[in-house]
């Protein structure tokens, strides 16, 4: 694990913490240094999850987290998109729930607002996303608007691409990844028992230097 408790420790004694303890009010440096490093760390294998199970269609995901610590350094704030737990639990189809089965998301019609499609259309544009057009616009049309889908006639390539991407994206839901939870596990693994120790640090040099102010 690469957060340091040691490293905590040390910096407790640079910064000059030591000698700020003693008041009446509790004071924690180690504790609040390694939550941070854990922010840090947790941030870094997050980015390297998503990119490991390919989830970088437009890079956004992994671009927006944010590890921040609370003014008084007692809690640890970690910042993601809105959507992040789609992905990480999956969306269930309007027809199968296969790919994320036990979900607790399900779409529940096939329509998609205007800021979806668009990321839709970026991403097919992009090349990372492979979507036939082989079925002609009869076939297709008929397909689709018997589930409440239509196609305006005259539809360009692009178009009718976003609207087979976003059928089968709703019919058949998106695939649970747990690359969040699986980070969790694997970043926060040794947190009890390290954050235990820097606190039992925090304390120990509180009360040593209370100790000596009063005498």
């Amino acid at each position: 694990m690469p957060t340091n408790l040691r490293k905590a420790q040390q910096d407790a004694i640079n910064s000059g913490f030591l000698d700020r303890t003693g008041s009446d009010k509790f004071e924690i440096y180690v504790a609040s240094n390694l939550l941070e490093q854990y922010g840090v760390e947790f941030a870094k294998v997050l980015a390297e999850n998503i990119r490991k199970k390919g989830l970088v269609s437009s890079g956004a995901l992994a671009d927006n987290i944010f590890p921040q610590m609370t003014d008084n350094g007692n809690k640890l704030i970690i910042k993601v998109l809105d959507y992040y737990d789609f992905v990480n639990e999956g969306v269930r189809g309007v027809r199968s729930s296969k790919n994320a089965a036990g979900s607790p998301y399900k779409f529940k019609n096939y329509g998609m607002s205007p800021e979806g499609r668009k990321s839709i259309r970026e991403y097919i544009q992009s090349g990372k996303a492979k979507v036939s057009s082989t079925m002609n616009d009869k076939a297709r049309g008929i397909g689709l608007e018997s589930k409440g889908v239509k196609f305006k006639e005259k539809k360009s390539l692009i178009d009718r691409q976003v609207d087979s991407l976003i059928y089968n994206i709703k019919k058949y839901g998106i695939k649970k990844t747990n690359y969040f939870t699986d980070t969790v596990k694997e970043v926060f693994a040794d947190f009890e028992a390290q954050m235990g120790e820097a606190l039992g640090y925090d304390v120990k040099i509180n009360l040593e230097a209370l100790s000596k102010k009063k005498y």
